[in-house]
């Protein structure tokens, strides 16, 4: 080989690897961009979720007014039973909640503990405030 075909083929060689690493961190900048996007997003209600899932229902089926209306109305229906169960298993979760919680306190030490109650204490805070935006829109 050359010289200057061994000039080329390392030019070709540095060319390739820059245009991977270029690729690469505008794949990683893309990425990352729209992880932060979703995590940033707010809890979709019940009312937007409805309203998401009778438009892309329209839009796959091509649905009429009374089909709008009726599906509607089981939506409606079946989201309050859907939060009548909920909320009678309620208690259960909460108790599994609690055992776990009691769990992972038992094999932490004194600030671990402390510093964990208040993740719980904020979890159990972002949680209730995610079911009320959920039910009511607040």
């Amino acid at each position: 080989m050359t010289t200057t075909s061994k000039s080329q083929a390392a030019l070709y060689l540095l060319l390739v690897f820059v245009a991977g690493a270029a690729f690469g961190f505008a794949s990683s900048q893309f990425y990352s961009a729209r992880v932060a996007e979703a995590d940033s997003a707010s809890p979709v209600t019940a009312a937007q979720y409805r309203k998401n899932l009778v438009a892309s229902l329209d839009e796959d089926l091509n649905l009429d007014d009374e089909q709008v209306a009726e599906i509607l109305e089981i939506l409606d229906d079946v989201g309050d039973r859907w939060f009548q169960v909920r909320d009678a298993m309620e208690p259960e979760f909460e108790a599994i909640r609690q055992e776990r919680a009691e769990r992972i306190l038992a094999v932490l030490d004194p600030e671990q503990r402390r510093v964990y109650e208040g993740i719980l204490e904020e979890r159990e805070k972002r949680r209730e405030e995610n079911d009320r935006q959920y039910r009511y829109g607040k």
